[in-house]
């Protein structure tokens, strides 16, 4: 089984959150749980309620608005999303168990937006 979200808006990168952990850890909690907050509304949204039991690939395709971030940095993201799914209940751990690969991808908006599409690939044990 195959499930899809998408999350609206731009992720910040790895420099970012270490920008924010610099000047205070209470920002930076404070910065994290914002970000979990915003993911998990897309989650609960667009997968209402899915409980995913199986192991999965997770495939990312970051949809940037311009090429100033570096890569790393954009795929750094990944964290608060396998956060997130496993608030949500969506997958029960993002261990090596239960994730056992993520493919990231990178694209450029012709429309100067950027978003994040999440697909969720199920596998066989």
């Amino acid at each position: 089984m195959n499930y899809y979200f998408t999350i609206h808006e731009r992720l910040p990168s790895l420099n970012d959150y270490l920008n924010k952990c610099k000047f205070n850890r209470h920002i930076a909690a404070n910065f994290k749980r914002r970000v979990d907050r915003d993911i998990c509304s897309e989650i609960k949204f667009q997968l209402e309620n899915i409980h995913i039991t199986k192991p999965v690939i997770i495939h990312i395709k970051w949809v940037e608005e311009n090429k100033k971030r570096d890569v790393d940095n954009v795929y750094s993201a990944v964290k608060f999303i396998q956060d997130a799914l496993v608030k949500m209940g969506t997958i029960s751990n993002d261990n090596v168990k239960n994730v056992i690969d993520v493919k990231n991808e990178i694209v450029y908006s012709d429309n100067k937006k950027s978003y994040v599409i999440v697909w969720i690939e199920e596998v066989e044990n």
